[in-house]
């Protein structure tokens, strides 16, 4: 019993751990995410090829981003040209053996390396010998250098045209950060190459990594909605971008909408049912204008983008974005989730009229109605009393 405590505990850290980096990578590490992203795209798109290597468990990282490219991420596409130069036993051991360990990535890069190709360099320590050899014989040839490394690897970073340093220090996070960042590279190479995205997108674009910006109309040819500095707001152009990613990958859409003026538990209760029906959630939220409206009884208590920033707090919600309109049925319209939810005093034959009932049945979604909190008000002020009489 006492072995089985301790391997929860170590579960749990691990995994807690693994959050806190991923969010702090969030927070320091998209810009340059994107830039190695739009270096790698660059070079695909134009006919070049990566040529990826690391030791250990960068090795195995090597290997797995570059099947991704050559196979399949999750869209259908062409093949792109990605050679591991990990995989080659000969060529590592042959090398190895005439011109010693720290060139077996340099000779191969040398032999294989063209001017407009990529090299992605991997070192968790940023001190691998062989790596930055490899780096040295990339400069040489013209070949651009991503770097993937860890809280020690600064001097490394220093030699790339892009790197992304992990704000950690321990081995087996920084690698599993590592190989989420080739992840996000290929679904970057996915969508790029499916032409999903303008030429100038960037990460940020694609998953709204980036911190939320204002953007001008005339940049995205509809009005923008962001308004908090969450990097889970988003606006409707980039949400129809990857609405038609979700739905290429099959995953299940989930909507729903309100103020949500004065968050309480009730709210978190129907999110949490609403997270469970299916892989995203999307939550729309009314423009303080459209609360006024609806409400007529002056403006909300809370301003949008506080509300904004409530739920967007919230480890449930995956994407949060304002509307202006009195209902939802032109955003819902345009985005088509799979599943609209609406609270249980909706649903027929007594609840509140749907006014987008019609729209989510005409394109085949449905509409889950979600049970309401008991209220219990009641119960504590007779709880209160009974404590005060006591």
């Amino acid at each position: 019993m006492q072995h089985h405590r301790l391997a929860h505990q170590l579960i749990a850290q691990a995994l807690r751990e693994g959050a806190r980096l991923r969010q702090l990578v969030l927070e320091r590490c998209s810009d340059s995410i994107a830039n190695a992203a739009a270096i790698v795209t660059e070079a695909l798109l134009a006919g070049n090829k990566l040529l990826i290597f690391g030791n250990g468990g960068s090795a195995a990282d090597a290997q797995h981003v570059a099947a991704e490219l050559v196979g399949r991420f999750v869209a259908e596409r062409r093949p792109l040209p990605a050679i591991a130069l990990t995989v080659d036993t000969s060529a590592l051991t042959a090398i190895a053996n005439d011109y010693g360990f720290d060139q077996v990535y340099a000779r191969q890069l040398r032999a294989l390396g063209r001017k407009g190709d990529v090299a992605i360099a991997i070192s968790t320590s940023g001190r691998s010998p062989n790596i930055l050899a490899a780096i040295e014989a990339a400069r040489e040839l013209g070949v651009s250098v991503v770097g993937l490394t860890g809280a020690k690897g600064s001097a490394f970073a220093a030699l790339c045209d892009a790197c992304v340093v992990v704000p950690s220090t321990n081995t087996a996070r920084i690698q599993e950060i590592h190989i989420t960042v080739g992840h996000v590279i290929c679904e970057v190479v996915d969508a790029r190459v499916l032409g999903h995205v303008a030429d100038s997108a960037t990460l940020a674009d694609l998953e709204a990594v980036h911190v939320s910006r204002e953007v001008p109309a005339a940049e995205t040819g509809a009005p923008s909605h962001r308004i908090s500095s969450s990097t889970k707001e988003i606006d409707l152009p980039t949400l129809r971008t990857l609405r038609e990613r979700w739905r290429t990958e099959g995953r299940v859409v989930v909507w729903t909408n309100g103020a949500f003026d004065m968050l309480h538990a009730g709210h978190l209760a129907s999110l949490q049912a609403a997270r469970r029906l299916g892989d995203v959630l999307l939550v729309g939220v009314n423009a303080d204008a459209t609360v006024t409206r609806a409400k007529g009884e002056g403006r909300p208590i809370f301003p949008a983008h506080e509300r904004v920033a409530m739920l967007a707090a919230l480890e449930i919600v995956d994407h949060v974005v304002v509307f202006e309109e009195p209902t939802p049925v032109e955003i819902i319209t345009a985005l088509k989730p799979d599943i609209h939810c609406k609270g249980a005093d909706y649903a027929p034959p007594n609840g509140a009229p749907i006014p987008e009932a019609a729209v989510v049945a005409a394109y085949g979604g449905r509409i889950e109605f979600i049970p309401l909190v008991p209220d219990r008000s009641t119960t504590s002020t007779a709880r209160r009393a009974a404590a005060t009489s006591s």
